[in-house]
């Protein structure tokens, strides 16, 4: 298994155009902005940038934009404008990571409570997919390892009914809520398993009494299964580490490995160099 991390409006994309019906889960709106973006033609395509308050943060695999302050929320156009332009042309320090920010995702702003902000998240294991879901969702959640509710589904075994899910995970969600929470659960781990991700979290997950809103995500994709997904999938770009743009070799080194059922790898952290490292491993 070769898991890469995707930006958030990939995977938002692939929500989209592959999610199973069946759930009140609202169709998820959002646009892209780069160096090159036309703000004229944004607009056009996306009309609800000028009509909606807006949340606007950085697509480029930095975890806890919130807590960095890297998201705006409920702000007009105008105003996002201006705060991209502001990161666009500031160094920025992410731990041990520097460089501008240079691509940016924006949606329609969702007014919600806190107490209706859940986290839930998948992520696979040599034995098991592992569910995690916590009642109380958010930038400040903290050690979620320790919190949330656990349910493992072992390989080759099927998600278990609806009753267990609630069960395992759902007894701090309020009575009226948890159908729409479990059926949302079953849906989204059906898309999780039928596009091969590897790992998938949403914070925070809204559930309000109008639906559920799928406010921030952060997904991997198996690239070993490019030649199965291809179809659904589309092209995706695969994003380097923030800091850094990926260099011609890393993209071909890429580029095979989404093709391979094997693993490669290649980071150059010195282009001028002399010394390179191999690492490689096996087994049965």
């Amino acid at each position: 298994m070769s898991a890469k991390a995707i930006r958030e409006a990939t995977g938002k994309d692939l929500i989209n155009r592959k999610f199973p019906s069946g759930t009140q889960a609202a169709k998820l709106r959002f646009a892209t902005v780069t160096e090159k973006t036309n703000w004229a033609d944004l607009v056009v395509d996306h009309p609800w940038l000028k009509t909606e308050k807006l949340v606007v943060k950085p697509d480029q695999l930095i975890k806890r934009r919130g807590k960095l302050g890297l998201i705006k929320v409920n702000a007009d156009l105008n105003t996002v404008k201006k705060w991209i332009d502001e990161r666009m042309n500031k160094e920025q320090q992410v731990g041990k990571a520097m460089g501008k920010l240079k691509t940016f995702i924006i949606e329609p702003f969702v007014p919600h409570k806190p107490e209706e902000e859940y986290y839930m998240c998948i992520y696979s294991h040599r034995k098991a997919d592992s569910i995690l879901f916590h009642h109380e969702g958010g930038v400040d959640i903290g050690d979620v390892d320790s919190k949330a509710l656990k349910l493992d589904i072992p390989v080759d075994s099927e998600l278990p009914d609806r009753a267990t899910l609630i069960n395992e995970l759902l007894v701090n969600v309020t009575d009226e809520k948890q159908e729409t929470v479990a059926t949302f659960i079953e849906a989204l781990y059906k898309f999780y398993v039928n596009l091969y991700f590897t790992y998938l979290e949403i914070n925070p997950l809204v559930v309000t009494n109008n639906g559920i809103y799928i406010l921030d995500l952060a997904a991997k994709l198996d690239t070993a299964a490019d030649f199965i997904c291809k179809p659904d999938w589309g092209e995706i770009d695969y994003p380097p580490p923030f800091g850094r743009d990926a260099y011609p070799e890393e993209a071909y080194i890429a580029d095979l490995d989404a093709k391979s059922g094997a693993s490669l790898k290649l980071t150059i952290l010195n282009p001028s160099g002399r010394i390179w490292t191999m690492v490689a491993g096996g087994g049965q």
